[in-house]
């Protein structure tokens, strides 16, 4: 089992998030598309969501199941498990983080700053929430620039030393694409939703596909992960978000 593997489907979401614009508040839901700073697009909304399914490192053909939880503007929790072992969980709050790997028996547990200064990973819990479910991110409508292509509403959008482009399908009025470019180095992280399935009657992606290419002196590394759901259900009944830490394990 490759550890390194396990904690970087949980590590990819925070990679993912801190590359996100700042956003302003979203209209709200309607049965059709909503208009959010000109782009027409159908959100995913709920009160509790639960997924199942599949994530899989593709360079290194490893894979491991994951069940993700959330509670709208509350918490996001997800378990990573090989062979019916855990072997990382994950609880998101709006002011905290925390992690425990039970295959190295440590853990993290701190604030958003903390995790900025020790893993430059710069978190925003509602961009992460909303990125997770393939909800458009707004930001401010004067730093945007939305351009229409046919089948894609394409809004392109500026933080510092990123270009972040969100790309919404118009047949089903879907985000279908991200893309967050580092200017400075041209890294380059792209997310693809794929494979939408009817959730409480709007189109869901069922497959995620997080893609990293970095240079790395003359050559390019390339990390790509895929995450597929088997079950996605939304519901207005609680769930639990267990998170626990064994006394003998270490904190990072």
């Amino acid at each position: 089992m490759n550890n390194k593997f396990l904690t970087l489907w949980a590590v990819s979401l925070f990679l993912f998030a801190s590359c996100k614009k700042d956003i302003v508040p979203e209209a709200s839901t309607g049965a059709g598309p909503e208009t959010i700073n000109k782009v027409n697009v159908v959100n995913t909304d709920y009160n509790y969501l639960s997924a199942k399914g599949n994530v899989q490192l593709e360079s290194q053909n490893l894979s491991a199941n994951v069940t993700m939880r959330l509670k709208k503007d509350e918490v996001i929790w997800a378990s990573v498990s090989k062979l019916g072992i855990e072997a990382v969980r994950l609880k998101v709050t709006p002011d905290s983080v925390f992690m425990v790997n039970r295959l190295k028996q440590e853990y993290f547990a701190g604030t958003y700053a903390l995790l900025q200064e020790k893993y430059k990973i710069d978190v925003n819990f509602k961009e992460l929430q909303d990125m997770l479910v393939g909800n458009f991110v707004a930001g401010d409508p004067a730093k945007e620039k939305y351009m229409d292509m046919g089948p894609v509403q394409h809004v392109r959008q500026l933080r510092n030393n990123l270009q972040v482009d969100q790309f919404v399908d118009t047949t089903r009025y879907k985000l279908k694409r991200v893309e967050v470019r580092n200017l400075n180095n041209k890294d380059l992280m792209t997310m693809d939703y794929q494979e939408f399935d009817n959730v409480n009657g709007k189109p869901f992606p069922m497959a995620l596909l997080l893609t990293i290419q970095q240079p790395e002196g003359n050559t390019a590394k390339t990390t790509v992960v895929a995450v597929k759901h088997k079950q996605v259900s939304v519901s207005e009944t609680s769930l639990d978000f267990p998170f626990s830490v064994p006394s003998d394990y270490e904190r990072k």
